[in-house]
């Protein structure tokens, strides 16, 4: 019955564990370039179960009983979501492959396919998180600015184009080396892999396309299916504890 109860008692948390995972991506749905997550499952030992003169498997074909189940990991989906115009020129959607690379106050540097940007009085752009955009540097009262599908930068000032920075997009020489840092940026394992770092629309490397954003990749109708299948087998979990309870309630009672 100890095992019983194990079994049952890792199913809760690894089914805790995915429904966690949901919230997070729901909560999440609207926002751009958000990447959902994906939970996998793994079994813990399993054991061979001895016949003791019971025919409980075909011959040469031992039977096992496994003593439960673990949320291995929670990965990120790095899919492309869909493709919005919102007609802000800080709004830059990358067409292809390549991320953003944002700076964090500390000088940490992250990735995001997050191209909600804003800017700040001393020409510095900055994600929706607070990062600093890497390369660009508007001057000080600028009338419009333009981002070419290529990464340039201008402002236009007074009648006059000002060179205001270039846009590198980096990929990743294995995309096993991002690791998430948050709800919407990675970082680098540089253990695992390399940052490669070059210019929108050149070879592997998508073209960026002003007053777009990337939704989030989110699919509300697969999560809604995951929630129902993780709060039924949660369900099936408290129902075997509930089951092992009522035994030990029987075996006590014999005992009197």
């Amino acid at each position: 019955m100890l095992k019983a109860l194990s079994s049952a008692v890792t199913g809760l948390n690894a089914q805790r564990t995915r429904v966690d995972a949901i919230a997070v991506d729901l909560a999440n749905i609207a926002a751009a370039g958000y990447k959902r997550n994906r939970t996998r499952f793994a079994e813990l030992v399993s054991q061979e179960i001895e016949k003791q003169g019971i025919p409980v498997a075909a011959e040469g074909r031992p039977a096992r009983a496994g003593s439960g189940v673990r949320a291995e990991s929670a990965d990120k989906v790095l899919l492309a979501g869909e493709t919005v115009k919102t007609e802000r020129p800080f709004d830059l959607l990358i067409e292809g492959e390549g991320y953003f690379r944002v700076v964090l106050p500390g000088g940490e540097e992250v990735y995001t396919r997050n191209g909600c940007f804003t800017y700040d009085k001393e020409g510095n752009l900055y994600c929706s998180s607070g990062y600093r955009l890497e390369g660009v540097s508007l001057p000080e009262g600028w009338d419009k600015v333009i981002v070419s599908p290529d990464g340039r930068v201008s402002a236009e000032k007074d009648g006059s184009v000002i060179d205001a920075g270039q846009i590198t997009l980096y990929r990743f020489s294995s995309m096993a080396a991002l690791k998430p840092a948050g709800s919407f940026h990675f970082y680098l394992d540089e253990e695992a892999g390399e940052a490669i770092p070059g210019t929108p629309g050149s070879e592997g490397f998508g073209v960026i396309r002003q007053g777009y954003l990337e939704t989030s990749n989110v699919d509300l109708t697969g999560e809604i299916t995951g929630l129902i299948e993780a709060q039924t087998v949660y369900g099936f979990n408290a129902r075997s504890v509930r089951i092992v309870d009522e035994m030990w309630g029987m075996a006590n009672n014999l005992r009197k």
